[in-house]
């Protein structure tokens, strides 16, 4: 009773806090991220995997983390003493020794160059890891000590000098992503690095054991070439392993270098930009610049414009030379030449167009330019005006940002072409009159390229610039811009949404991605448990399913669902499921420890649920306990007594201990009422009287019928036992119908005069002598007389 009370408290404590669809989830939550949170503790295993293919590994020594300078330079040393041997044996006597042929003796020439260079390419890495770490402490002293790093000229500064600094800022963000790009590709090497390592070392293990298997006078030289070719094989996927690392590590080290210099860069920046003054003279060398340059443009264009003439002219020549041509020669030759006057044509045309659209750049680096030192002067630059500005220099990036990828998607075209005509001029059999248009129609090609390059250059530095007025225009209404200060904010929240928590296998994983993951599985587990539900309620009872395997169905698509969503957060966060191979092993230990217990009910469950011995809804009766099967859970199973007092029973004890399931295969039972009667009772009359009330009751069942029992002779009583069938589906109904005949028993004897007995006991006496009477005085003497 205690038990059922202490359950009873733990389930209105926990109940009120947490609801029961909120609890079990949430403890699934809490399970999956200590596994991310700490992954640490399973990565125990895996270094004593490591460990045991580092000790099979007969060709290094040393593990990427513990290979240095010199170590590289002995093995470039060593593999060049090996690849001089190599070659050397190339030769037909060589061959036949080792039962191979010349072009394998090659092919494992060609195998210790390749690993030769990969070692010299990591002597390289490593030299450069050293003085990117000296680079890296530098600059992180530097900035450490608040020092301006490059700025030597003193306050004020103009909008040139500003420029410099914006341009570095911009190349050192370019810097810092094409390392990250590169990391990420070196990354993925590394892993098809560690991929075929893994394969060789297979490979080579095999090999050993079926050397062992022979004998030393049975072993052939082609086994021996095999064991040889595949130690060089683990000798390049070892090196390129090393290689990889090390590059991966080189590219981080960029990265931190890139970070610290646009840590530097944005706090000359800062700098610059607060002593900036109105510079006229900078003002007036930018504006005569572009005066010029809009001179030279002018000189090209007019000049442009007789050329586009006179490839026009061109054109219309080979086109009627083309339609006049008979023979095939005469037609290749002229469909060659009007090629390359079309080529001329599209070129002298794009670069009419092209230098017309620069002027118009010119005009706008001009009106940029004036709008940069205006706002340094100041004046009354109000804020209407700062939006107007805004919304014409945004429009004017986002024309220029458009036409830079029509410019890149026109440029990607003609590369394509140059790259079919080169093609076609490398056939050996192709005429020299033809070879010669082509040669000209090459040319055009370049020539509109080179075109296109200056225009695309001349777009982006105008976009630049423009997009330097647009940052100064915010910086300039930033006190009274709110959005300004949501996009600054929403920027710091960005870095933190994608700040690296760790990194497992060189996968990095975010506060986003656990975000993430923690999201799926929480709407991932509540769809799961609303879907089994509407499973459960609507669909199954359509079935016509037993209720016990209707609720087996539910709770294994419960659990698979579980799965996925699980397999599917760890998918999102990038954590390998080798990782959790390891598991296996403390799984083990637990069981043999202490979880037996929990793994053997368990496993019960899943019996129980497939042979059925116990279903939902029997009338069973556990440890002196009669109750209902409310629930059979994975753990446990949950019953009910008459008492509506929930128990919780583990599954071992069902299939380990004799359980009385009253319901098993029909909810028939035959049951019992006795009864005693006086003696000198009619017996017949009694019987019969026992089987009327029987059969009076609704709940009997005819079939079988009732039948009575003289059981006994009692001390005190006849003894008769009624017996009965009834059908039932909880315990009180039974108790309920023996009551009932009791109750008409009892009617029925009364109204025919038959004595139900009670206790008692009668004494008789032998009166065949005198009863001996003994008188005791208070004294304690006796004194006996005789009646």
């Amino acid at each position: 009773m205690e038990r059922v009370e202490l359950r009873e408290s733990e389930r209105v404590l926990s109940g009120n806090l947490f609801p029961a669809f909120i609890r079990r989830p949430l403890c699934m939550v809490t399970v999956f991220f200590l596994l991310i949170l700490k992954p640490n503790l399973f990565l125990t295993a895996p270094e004593a995997m490591a460990k045991e293919n580092k000790a099979q590994v007969t060709t290094q020594q040393n593990s990427s983390s513990d290979l240095d300078l010199s170590t590289a330079e002995e093995k470039v040393k060593e593999l060049d003493s090996r690849l001089t041997g190599a070659e050397k044996a190339i030769n037909e006597l060589t061959a036949k020794q080792l039962e191979v042929t010349l072009s394998e003796l090659q092919e494992r020439a060609v195998k210790i160059r390749d690993l030769e260079t990969i070692y010299q390419r990591l002597v390289n890495a490593l030299k450069r890891r050293a003085t990117l770490e000296k680079d890296e402490a530098l600059l992180r002293e530097k900035v450490k000590s608040q020092e301006q790093v490059g700025i030597t000229q003193q306050p004020p500064y103009s909008l040139s000098f500003y420029d410099g600094f914006l341009d570095q800022l911009a190349a050192t963000e370019q810097k810092k992503e094409i390392s990250r790009q590169a990391r990420k590709l070196a990354r993925t090497i590394l892993e098809d690095a560690l991929s075929r390592l893994e394969e060789w070392q297979q490979t080579l293990r095999l090999l050993k054991e079926e050397k062992e298997k022979e004998s030393p006078e049975t072993v052939t030289a082609k086994l021996n070439w095999e064991l040889e070719n595949a130690q060089i094989e683990l000798e390049l996927a070892q090196a390129m392993q090393y290689l990889q690392k090390i590059n991966v590590q080189n590219l981080s080290t960029e990265i931190r270098l890139a970070d610290l210099q646009l840590e530097v860069d944005r706090r000359n920046i800062d700098w610059v930009r607060k002593h900036l003054s109105y510079d006229k003279d900078d003002l007036e060398k930018h504006l005569s610049g572009l005066e010029q340059t809009r001179t030279d443009l002018q000189k090209l264009l007019k000049s442009q414009l007789r050329e586009q003439m006179k490839a026009e002219a061109v054109w219309l020549r080979a086109e009627k030379r083309l339609s006049s041509a008979k023979e095939e020669s005469e037609i290749t030759l002229a469909a060659a030449e009007l090629a390359a006057s079309e080529a001329w044509r599209e070129a002298s045309r794009r670069s009419l167009e092209q230098t017309e659209e620069m002027l118009q750049l010119l005009s706008l680096r001009e009106k940029t330019w004036n709008y940069r030192y205006a706002l340094i002067n100041g004046g009354d630059i109000g804020p209407e005006k700062l939006d107007s500005w805004r919304e014409e220099i945004e429009a004017s990036i986002s024309n220029i940002q458009r036409s830079v990828r029509l410019q890149e998607s026109y440029q990607t075209g003609v590369r394509t072409k140059i790259a079919v005509l080169e093609k076609r001029l490398a056939e050996p059999d192709l005429n020299a009159k033809v070879r010669q248009e082509l040669n000209r129609q090459m040319l055009a090609l370049r020539t509109l390229s080179q075109g296109n390059f200056e225009y695309l250059s001349a777009l982006l530095a105008t976009g630049k610039l423009q997009q330097h007025l647009l940052d100064e225009i915010d910086a300039r209404g930033k006190r009274f811009d709110l959005s300004n200060t949501i996009t600054v904010l929403a920027g710091k929240l960005r870095g933190v949404w994608d700040y690296e928590l760790w990194v497992i296998d060189e996968r990095s994983v975010s506060v986003k991605k656990v975000a993430m993951a923690f999201l799926i599985l929480v709407l991932g587990l509540a769809l799961v448990r609303i879907t089994v539900r509407l499973i459960a309620t609507r669909f199954l009872p359509r079935t016509h399913l037993k209720t016990t395997t209707a609720a087996a169905i539910g709770k294994v698509l419960n659990y698979v669902a579980i799965l996925l969503i699980v397999l599917l957060a760890l998918r999102w966060v990038n954590i390998p499921l080798t990782l959790f191979a390891f598991l296996g092993g403390a799984v083990a230990i637990g069981v043999g420890f202490g979880a037996q217990n929990l793994i053997n009910n368990f496993i019960s469950g899943f019996i129980m649920m497939a042979e059925q011995p116990i279903k939902i809804g029997d009338l069973v009766e556990v440890d002196n306990h009669f109750a209902v099967v409310e629930e059979i859970g994975a753990r446990c199973t949950r019953i009910r007594t008459g008492a509506n007092i929930h128990i919780l029973v583990p599954n071992s004890s069902f299939l380990e201990k004799s359980i009385v399931n009253w319901t098993l295969s029909d909810r028939k039972i035959r049951t019992r009422v006795i009864v005693g009667v006086v003696y000198g009772s009619p017996v017949s009359e009694v019987e019969r009287l026992l089987i009327q009330a029987a059969m009076e009751h609704k709940k009997v069942l005819r079939t079988p019928e009732p039948f009575v029992l003289f059981n006994d002779f009692g001390d005190n009583a006849l003894i008769f036992e009624i017996h009965f069938w009834i059908s039932i589906s909880r315990l009180m109904e039974r108790l309920m119908i023996e009551s009932a005949i009791r109750f008409r028993i009892d009617d029925l004897f009364r109204a025919a005069g038959i004595v139900i007995a009670f206790p008692q006991r009668d004494v008789h006496l032998d009166t065949q002598r005198p009863l001996e009477l003994r008188i005791v005085d208070t004294e304690g003497t006796p004194e006996s007389r005789k009646d």
